[in-house]
């Protein structure tokens, strides 16, 4: 059973590793647990942040139309950068830095009697952007998520404020977590059985005592990140700079979390950029990629005329790299034909 993929968790997610080239012996994973560690709780010495603060903010452009990004795990607002240049003459944009990541303190975490259900921190993170708007008074925003996090915050806020955002880009964004097999997926079918799964199973069974190593052998791949090696291997290292129990607890709130019955209710315009993920060497019809990019999103929000779904080729999660004027030129587009 590999761990890669859906948060690392041994017991019940069964996503695949990429697949050796051909001739090659099959590269073991490091499965270390160290029984010492609680990546559950701040380390020692821990210097916080307070809850409903942001990690910092980066403003560029000079137009009229505000436009908060919200970048996805592990990534601060400035991986937005070449997104934002060629936007910068027709927009007023905030890239916004979740605390915890781009070198930033984290909130403090809950107490273990918390439930990840809860969604504390990413909840901080709505209630910090909400904070934003009103100081700097932001009104009628686009608000653009990315990837896992980015994407909940953007759409949780444009469901608690529909008449207060203008339109939501969802750039490479997913739904939930999936599960493996029917049987892991049966585990985790309802609501309170994917909060229980993470509550009672793979946040103290796996999270609380993995190894750094072991995290950084499989989690998430450079070639997950762009097409480009180079660029994906300076994306992954950003990505995994964070400290690991900032990544373990946004993660989890991720894995105990699922958009989808509430994407009917959206009622704020919506476009949903999906990477297309080819080329990507993992096992066909067990693609965690796949799952977290493509296939949480079946059933979600497809017959809410508000929501516009669209692939751009030959990309990966951090889209704009991949294929820079097809993104651009998809989401003015779509900004443009907003009444």
């Amino acid at each position: 059973m590999s761990i890669r993929g859906a948060g690392l968790f041994l017991l019940l997610t069964a996503i695949a590793s990429p697949s050796p080239v051909s001739g090659q012996d099959v590269c073991k994973r490091i499965l270390k647990q160290d029984a010492s560690l609680d990546n559950l709780v701040d380390p020692p010495g821990y210097k916080t942040a307070k809850l409903g603060t942001l990690g910092g903010v980066l403003r560029v452009g000079t137009g009229e139309q505000a436009m908060i990004l919200i970048p996805g795990l592990g990534f601060g607002g400035a991986v937005f950068s070449d997104f934002m240049e060629p936007l910068a003459a027709q927009y007023r944009m905030y890239a916004v830095t979740l605390p915890g990541f781009g070198g930033t303190p984290a909130p403090p975490c809950p107490s273990k009697e918390t439930s990840f259900g809860d969604q504390t921190w990413t909840n901080s993170a709505v209630s910090a952007i909400e904070k934003l708007m009103k100081d700097e008074k932001i009104k009628d925003p686009i608000i653009v998520g990315h990837w896992l996090t980015g994407t909940q915050v953007a759409l949780r806020l444009a469901l608690k404020h529909p008449k207060e955002i203008k339109a939501v880009v969802i750039l490479a964004g997913s739904a939930r977590m999936l599960a493996g097999d029917a049987a892991q997926a049966q585990r985790i079918s309802t609501a309170a059985k994917r909060v229980a799964s993470v509550d009672q199973y793979m946040a103290p069974k796996w999270f609380k005592t993995v190894t750094r190593e072991t995290w950084d052998d499989n989690n998430f791949l450079p070639g997950d990140y762009a097409v480009n090696p180079l660029r994906g291997l300076r994306l992954w290292r950003e990505a995994f700079s964070p400290q690991l129990h900032v990544w373990i607890r946004y993660l989890c709130e991720f894995n105990a979390q699922d958009m989808c019955p509430e994407l009917s209710k959206l009622s704020v315009p919506t476009l949903i950029l999906k990477p297309g993920l080819e080329g990507l060497q993992h096992d066909p019809g067990n693609n965690y990629m796949e799952n977290y990019l493509h296939k949480s999103w079946d059933g979600c929000g497809q017959d809410n005329a508000k929501i516009t779904f669209r692939t751009i080729p030959n990309a990966r999660v951090c889209l704009w790299f991949d294929q820079s004027k097809e993104v651009n030129k998809a989401v003015l587009e779509f900004l443009k034909a907003l009444p």
